[in-house]
């Protein structure tokens, strides 16, 4: 009796020694599958933005539209309908319109959450900016600002193919029904005329 309780342990503790590392081997992997993927946007995207934003501040159109790839293909898109300039000639007309809504050297930004991945000549970038600037008069404004950009790896490093920004309003979507009208939003920086081509 005591010989097969002996026995009994001792397989026990076999089958355990056994399985030890197969366990061992599994656990890394349930580790890296509860890990979510990290989607963080590189320094060298994220310069992108800030060479963007510089650019803007400025009204530098030559530097805004060196920051496109070098594609008749590059497009740009703004937050309404509409708002959507295909080709360079198209999204430098809208550049331009976009300088007459805002004094040059008002515009400030904050851009603290930001996506991104590369894969090889190819990237994309999401970004969240708190924007300040003055309107033409001087008076100042606050706004908040998503970008989005598909990148093309270039010989002078990563340019847009293309490029969507949307001013964002503290709006949280269609009020409930019977709910009162939500206050406007503050103004946002003037939309550049529509077009399409």
């Amino acid at each position: 009796m005591i010989m097969k309780k002996q026995l009994v342990l001792l397989a026990s503790m076999l089958g355990c020694a056994l399985a030890t590392p197969v366990w061992a081997a599994e656990s890394p992997k349930a580790e890296k599958a509860s890990e979510e993927p990290k989607v963080k946007a590189s320094e060298e995207l994220r310069a992108v933005v800030r060479q963007h934003h510089d650019a803007l501040n400025k009204q530098d159109l030559k530097a805004l539209m060196a920051l496109y790839a070098d594609s008749p293909n590059v497009a740009l898109m703004g937050t309404g309908p509409g708002e959507f300039w295909k080709r360079k000639a198209a999204i430098e007309e809208a550049y331009q319109h976009f300088f007459e809504t805002f004094k040059a050297g008002s515009l400030k930004h904050d851009c603290p959450d930001a996506s991104g991945h590369e894969e090889g000549d190819n990237a994309w970038l999401m970004v969240s900016c708190d924007m300040k600037d003055s309107d033409p008069s001087g008076q100042p404004r606050e706004f908040g600002l998503n970008v989005s950009a598909v990148l093309k790896k270039e010989k002078a490093g990563w340019r847009a193919q293309s490029l969507h920004t949307y001013n964002a309003s503290d709006e949280g979507g269609a009020p409930p029904e019977g709910a009162a009208p939500a206050a406007a939003p503050a103004p946002a920086p003037e939309a550049a005329p529509k077009k399409t081509q």
